[in-house]
């Protein structure tokens, strides 16, 4: 049987780190705050970590693999058709990921800016599903609006929880889109 003990101690780092994350700013955390939260100590951490950076990078590459998991099984309804039913299976996908996301969204080091990701698979996703469709030269314009649709979407979803009212309106607004980019050339 596999030992389960590393991949806990990693877990609690990272649950520890995003703690702190909440209770202050990257760079006044310290090893040492990090270590302390998880009840770890150093040598264990930098079993795990190089530095504060490389468990940043680390946890920020596992919400965007993540994240780029659930779209490309969305994408379609995201895009095409289904998009209340798909942004509730979205959002729910998240949800248990919604604070670590949040936190990782206030982040605005380079390298590390886990919003700008995240609305970056958006967009190569609507990309990819126009130039399928048509060959606008608009395409890189609707596929950034439509990323901004679900990416801001999903944002609200996490501030105010999922609304029909809300998700009715998005919707029109994905249609119009789509409606609007067939007629460009």
């Amino acid at each position: 049987m596999t030992d389960i003990r590393p991949t806990k101690t990693k877990q609690n780092i990272e649950n520890a780190f995003i703690n702190l994350l909440n209770e202050k700013e990257l760079h006044a955390i310290s090893v040492e705050n990090i270590c302390k939260k998880a009840l770890t100590s150093r040598s264990t951490f930098y079993l795990h970590y190089l530095d504060k950076y490389d468990l940043l990078a680390q946890v920020v590459d596992t919400q965007i693999l993540v994240f780029e998991q659930i779209v490309k099984k969305r994408l379609d309804g995201l895009i095409s058709g289904h998009f209340e039913e798909t942004i509730v299976q979205f959002y729910n996908e998240l949800t248990d990921r919604q604070l670590i996301i949040q936190t990782l969204f206030s982040i605005d080091e380079p390298g590390y800016n886990l919003k700008n990701k995240f609305e970056n698979i958006l967009y190569q996703y609507w990309l990819k599903y126009l130039i399928n469709k048509s060959n606008s030269r608009h395409n890189e314009l609707i596929a950034k609006f439509g990323a901004s649709i679900v990416f801001d979407t999903l944002n609200w979803t996490f501030e105010h929880g999922i609304d029909n009212d809300t998700l009715s309106f998005v919707e029109n607004i994905r249609k119009k889109l789509l409606d609007m980019s067939s007629s460009l050339k």
